[in-house]
């Protein structure tokens, strides 16, 4: 097994995925967590001059969903063939287009004090309105599959923990009945942050603002 150093901020943002990935499948990881006031000299070590960060027996490889990717085969994680692990692309890049929405991303700026505005003025009006183009995509993704709260199969994929950690942070910092109208997103999320290996290590995770 390669040596693992992942590089993001001490919050969860776009790199927890990542975090919950090795936790999911129980394999160690250096867990460098990069503060504002050290990432200035970080950043040109990046390849891409941004975090989240994963480094290989000393290749570095950025963009969230490229290093989820990688751990989903590395993990086991992934499809059993070519179709499968293209449709579960297919379904990241559709929750991939969602995190990158003009609300989505002001939104956590917003709740981490990095720029000014209204949480919830912004999270009703302009995260919510990018929730109902998007769940019910990732809806019908799941029910394609039957009604065991996964996107493929019977085994969780990386997909489904990006998913589960994406749609999770709308309801823990968003609005709690911000997925009721979603009832196998909510499954999902049940399934994954239950898995034993994400739960414990849930249950000693700091709180942050996002």
């Amino acid at each position: 097994m390669p040596s693992f150093k992942f590089y993001y901020f001490d919050f969860r943002g776009r790199g927890e995925v990542i975090r919950l990935l090795f936790h999911l499948a129980g394999e160690q990881f250096t867990d460098e967590r990069v503060t504002f006031e050290t990432w200035g000299a970080l950043k040109p070590q990046m390849p891409l001059g941004q975090i989240p960060v994963l480094d290989i027996d000393g290749v570095k490889i950025g963009q969230t969903t490229a290093i989820a990717r990688y751990l989903g085969h590395q993990f086991h994680r992934a499809g059993t063939n070519a179709v499968e692990c293209a449709r579960l692309d297919m379904i990241a890049d559709v929750i991939q287009e969602m995190t990158n929405s003009s609300g989505f991303a002001n939104f956590p700026k917003v709740s981490l004090g990095l720029i000014g505005g209204d949480k919830t003025h912004i999270f009703k009006t302009e995260v919510v309105p990018e929730i109902e183009k998007y769940a019910p995509l990732v809806e019908k993704f799941l029910l394609d599959n039957g009604n065991n709260g996964l996107f493929q199969g019977d085994r969780e994929t990386w997909v489904d923990v990006f998913a589960a950690e994406s749609f999770a942070k709308l309801i823990d910092y968003g609005s709690p009945d911000a997925l009721d109208a979603y009832p196998h997103i909510l499954a999902l999320i049940n399934r994954v942050f239950n898995h034993p290996n994400i739960k414990s290590y849930i249950a000693t995770r700091k709180q942050t603002p996002f």
